[in-house]
């Protein structure tokens, strides 16, 4: 299309896309107009010079707009997800944050996939848990209506996505769709953490967020590489609250009272491995590193969720999830709820 070879000259001569102009250029791409090659194109050009925050935005509207909507109460609900990318191999901590959150009481949309760069992805570790991860809409809501808790997981959600894979593989680099993956939660939740694989582009995702009707939201980097909260570096995180980005800051998890372990420490292995690992966690029995940076997670999202004024509070609310039980029953309820409707 004219049009779109236009857009591509504008990319060549590394001229910056309007927000409009982005925003149709991907609508043409995920109506299938667009031949695979110039998709291909589009990524490496789009890469190459450098996406703006304008143009992001305009991706992430255009993809929620096309996405199968999860239609439940977001109130005070939250997600916990991270590009990926960072190449860390360690078990799926936002996974087992996530039925911590779950059990001090706050609701959770987690949108996810499987391993693409990792042995295993929060589909594959929820599977290996027991669960069925792979639920359609219909069931997804059942599943949240019961337990408070969900997993959305993403090919079902995005079916515009098949007219971008074929490039995507081809291509073999991270494109700008790292990026847009964690902004595109079906629940269309407004309070999230996002952990990024480095911190350029989680102070993109967070000045993103700012401008759609997000919350609250935490976007964080750690030193060490790591896209979560880590306990072997500080972390460099990013605040938005109503609107208001706040800069950087790089946090260390020992002013709220943890010890600094070794990276070793958190590694993980394959979906079986990490699930080991998560229901150990649950019920306390795992080694402290592995419990401590879910700890650290957790009360990180169950402070973005609204239901603690303070991260102190939030710890102790995460320490008594999985003391109490409260961080199991969510996992076992979860796991049941998804075997039960799985059929529907």
């Amino acid at each position: 299309m004219s049009d779109f070879r236009s857009i591509l000259e504008q990319l060549v001569d590394g001229q910056d896309l309007s927000e409009e102009t982005a925003g149709k250029a991907l609508e043409q791409i995920i109506s299938g107009e667009i031949s695979n090659e110039q998709v291909a194109a589009f990524l490496y050009g789009m890469r190459a010079k450098g996406e703006t925050v304008d143009e992001l935005t305009a991706f992430v509207k255009v993809m929620r707009e096309a996405a199968v909507k999860v239609d439940v109460d977001i109130n005070n609900a939250v997600d916990l997800c991270g590009t990926g990318g960072d190449s860390s191999n360690t078990f799926n901590i936002s996974t087992a944050a996530m039925f911590v959150v779950a059990g001090a009481g706050v609701p959770v949309l987690k949108h996810g996939n499987r391993s693409v760069s990792s042995k295993s992805g929060s589909a594959d570790v929820l599977e290996a848990l027991g669960a069925v991860a792979a639920l359609r809409k219909d069931a997804a809501e059942k599943v949240y209506n019961e337990t408070g808790t969900a997993f959305m997981f993403a090919p079902f959600y995005h079916p515009a996505m098949k007219h971008v894979m074929p490039a995507r593989k081809a291509l073999g680099m991270r494109t700008f769709f790292n990026v847009l993956g964690p902004l595109l939660n079906p629940a269309r939740v407004r309070r999230q953490i996002i952990g990024a694989f480095n911190k350029e582009v989680a102070g993109q995702i967070i000045r993103i967020l700012s401008n759609l009707d997000t919350e609250f939201a935490y976007t964080v980097n750690a030193h060490d590489g790591l896209d979560e909260f880590s306990l072997a570096a500080q972390s460099e995180v990013f605040e938005l609250n109503k609107n208001l980005v706040a800069d950087a800051i790089s946090f260390d998890p020992r002013s709220l009272g943890f010890e600094w372990v070794d990276e070793e420490d958190l590694k993980g292995g394959d979906a079986d491995y990490n699930a080991n690992i998560i229901r150990n966690i649950m019920t306390d029995k795992a080694n402290d590193a592995q419990r401590d940076i879910v700890l650290l997670n957790a009360a990180f999202g169950i402070h973005a969720s609204g239901k603690a004024d303070t991260l102190e509070e939030a710890k102790n609310m995460a320490v008594d999830s999985i003391k109490s039980g409260g961080a199991e029953e969510a996992l076992i309820n979860f796991v049941e709820a998804t075997n039960d409707f799985k059929n529907d």
